[in-house]
């Protein structure tokens, strides 16, 4: 019944990708393979379409990639947004006041087609410089400096508001948009290599992972969903989704919500575990807790 209605879909860093950060040999020959039979296949990930659809290239899907967290949709094929949501200007100029008073200079992520252009103030850090500098060399993403400290916030097309640093300096911009309750949504995390380095990703309110999940499963037609993630953020889709699976490197708490733990992201346990699923979807013994919505979902 769900062999070719089930949507699978998987983070990238720490879950699909290797720690190298790119997809193995395995990984996407398997896709391929599993694509070709007519699985359903996607990402969902916190990166642009600047580093997505690079890594994504030897990949044949044609479902939409969910970027950003949640806050776009990108057709691979067309190399285009399907859709974007967009931060307020003035819940913007909320959020920029805190990052001033907290002696910051956040990232702006201005949609201009199907291009993003990042405004940064002039002085940049060593780490963000490090950051920045492999994540333009893009088509789809380029770098604007502005002098002295003056972002353009009077706009409507801002789709995310990105700092990194110190991690607990970041928190404490978080814990500061809470104690104002400004409306929007925020991810403040760990460096996957370095804990004393975070970052912060802030978007339009009610931005996540499982929201644009539910669009791509309307538009797939899919009856089942199954999702694969390591972080925090991922947390969201599992709770929405039929079926969730974490890798064995993945959170403390995202195991917790996870329906299943598998083995790590550097044994391609992703892609064994949906070539897997299908075996026994269409294997005439069907383990149906396989198929059915978890009790504690």
């Amino acid at each position: 019944m769900y062999e070719n209605n089930t949507l699978y879909v998987s983070d990238l860093d720490g879950t699909l990708l290797n720690d190298s950060s790119i997809l193995s040999p395995v990984t996407e020959r398997t896709l391929n393979e599993l694509i070709a039979d007519g699985a359903l296949f996607t990402i969902a990930t916190a990166r642009t379409p600047a580093t997505a659809v690079d890594l994504m290239r030897n990949v044949n899907t044609n479902i939409p990639f969910i970027v950003m967290a949640g806050c776009a949709l990108w057709d691979n094929g067309r190399r285009d947004y399907i859709s974007a949501r967009t931060i307020c200007p003035n819940h913007m100029a909320r959020i920029f006041g805190i990052f001033e008073r907290r002696g910051s200079h956040p990232f702006v992520y201005h949609r201009r087609g199907n291009k993003i252009v990042v405004e940064h103030v002039s002085e940049m850090t060593d780490a963000e410089l490090d950051f920045i500098r492999p994540r333009i060399l893009s088509p789809y993403k380029c770098l604007e400096t502005v002098e002295g400290s003056e972002l353009n916030i009077d706009t409507s097309d801002v789709m995310l508001i990105f700092g990194m640093g110190n991690f607990d300096h970041l928190r404490a911009i978080a814990d500061d948009i809470d104690r104002e309750g400004i409306p929007c949504s925020y991810n403040c995390y760990h460096d996957i290599f370095d804990k004393g380095l975070g970052f912060i990703d802030i978007y339009m309110e009610g931005t996540t992972k499982a929201l644009a999940i539910e669009q791509v499963k309307a538009a797939t037609g899919a009856e089942r969903v199954v999702v694969f993630g390591d972080n925090l953020n991922d947390i969201p889709m599992m709770r929405a989704a039929d079926w969730s699976v974490a890798v064995e490197n993945a959170y403390s708490e995202v195991k917790l919500a996870a329906s299943e733990v598998i083995g790590l992201n550097t044994d391609d346990a992703v892609v064994k575990w949906i070539k897997e699923d299908r075996f026994r979807l269409k294997s005439p013994q069907i383990h149906s807790s396989k198929i059915q919505s978890p009790s504690k979902l």
